[in-house]
């Protein structure tokens, strides 16, 4: 590919390559994993699957400590389509960086080490391409599943889940944009990419650490992109994505500051007064939900904090009423009140972790 690294925010730190593809192919796939070897298995043999053969797929590790290297060499011994890359913990927008500026391919397909494609995806997704010219991004569905712990390599413990309903919009501008502004509209996996589009909006901003792919998407409206819908229906046509029983509440909390972190930062170059109070009112709404989750959850004064400035900005009295009520519960009976919503959150975790608990507030 041509361009270094820098020009697309990786690392400075030049990553160690083993084996990366030098020609041409028309889509690469970029894994980044950091400790989930036990799950590349399942996420390369769903592009070996692939339809459509002509990909070549990195995988990035980002300082991982279990055998990822020695998981990927095995497999890429059998297929020459694989290639691995390692680097310093960066994070995972510095890792798909650095998948971008070691790979070729006319298309960009994400894959997370955890998830992986339904077998004709790809070519799905090419078809619509090569029958929408315009098309920057071709984003389709998803399928969310859980499997039972200690069984995360076999499908026989697999149990899917409903995914949420998202907006499934196509265009440019203003209608896309503002879709974008409102929510996430796709998960990672879900688009294949232009890579002239990823090269003209620079790539993943490394600083960001969760949210990155939806920042990104933000800036590639922000530039013009056209968003297509694909539609697609069947299993073998969308994304699979884990969610991980393991979640907490650190990572909802975590979630939600990653939400109000990225809303600030691209807050002054929305095009339009509409989209900045738009941006400026869910953020108050995320950083309300960060507000009431640290208070129930032992930071109290931070909890507060956020709710007052919510609530102050927004002049909302239910807010304003939370950042009353929390520091009630440091007394009887509003500690026992307290015990009781966290036993509630943590049954509620136990039986089941929802999309927005893990990917998306």
């Amino acid at each position: 590919m041509a361009g270094d690294t820098a020009s697309l925010g990786a690392p400075r730190r030049r990553p160690t390559v083993l084996a990366v593809r030098q020609r041409e192919l028309t889509v690469s796939v970029i894994v980044p994993t950091r400790d989930y070897g036990r799950f590349l298995g399942q996420a390369i043999g769903s592009l070996q699957l692939q339809s459509y053969p002509d990909w070549e797929c990195v995988v990035v590790d980002d300082g991982s400590s279990d055998g990822t290297a020695g998981i990927v060499a095995a497999l890429a011994a059998s297929d020459h389509r694989i290639s691995y890359l390692s680097q310093s913990a960066a994070g995972p927008a510095a890792a798909r960086n650095a998948g971008l500026a070691a790979t070729s391919g006319d298309f960009v397909q994400f894959l997370d080490a955890d998830d992986f494609l339904g077998s004709r995806k790809l070519l799905h997704q090419l078809e619509l391409f090569a029958s929408h010219p315009d098309a920057d991004i071709v984003y389709g569905g998803v399928r969310y599943f859980i499997e039972d712990d200690g069984d995360d390599e076999e499908p026989g413990g697999r149990r899917w889940t409903e995914a949420p309903a998202r907006p499934t919009v196509s265009g440019s501008g203003q209608a896309i944009l503002a879709a974008l502004v409102d929510d996430n509209i796709m998960v990672m996996e879900a688009p294949l990419v232009r890579r002239s589009l990823l090269e003209k909006t620079g790539g993943f901003d490394p600083r960001i650490r969760r949210m990155e792919d939806w920042e990104l998407w933000l800036r590639c409206a922000m530039a013009g992109a056209y968003f297509l819908h694909d539609g697609a229906a069947e299993d073998d046509e969308l994304t699979h994505v884990r969610i991980h029983r393991s979640s907490s509440s650190q990572d909802l909390i975590a979630m939600h500051q990653a939400a109000v972190q990225v809303r600030m930062k691209i807050q002054e170059d929305l095009p339009t007064g509409d989209l900045r109070r738009m941006n400026l009112r869910r953020m108050y709404e995320q950083l309300a939900i960060v507000g009431r989750l640290e208070g129930l959850y032992g930071r109290l004064r931070l909890g507060v904090r956020y709710l007052l400035r919510a609530g102050l900005a927004e002049r909302n009295v239910r807010w304003l009423a939370w950042a009353v009520l929390l520091p009630l519960v440091r007394r009887p009976p509003g500690s026992w009140a307290l015990r009781r919503v966290r036993s509630i959150l943590a049954r509620r975790r136990g039986e089941e972790v929802r999309d927005w608990q893990t990917h998306w507030p």
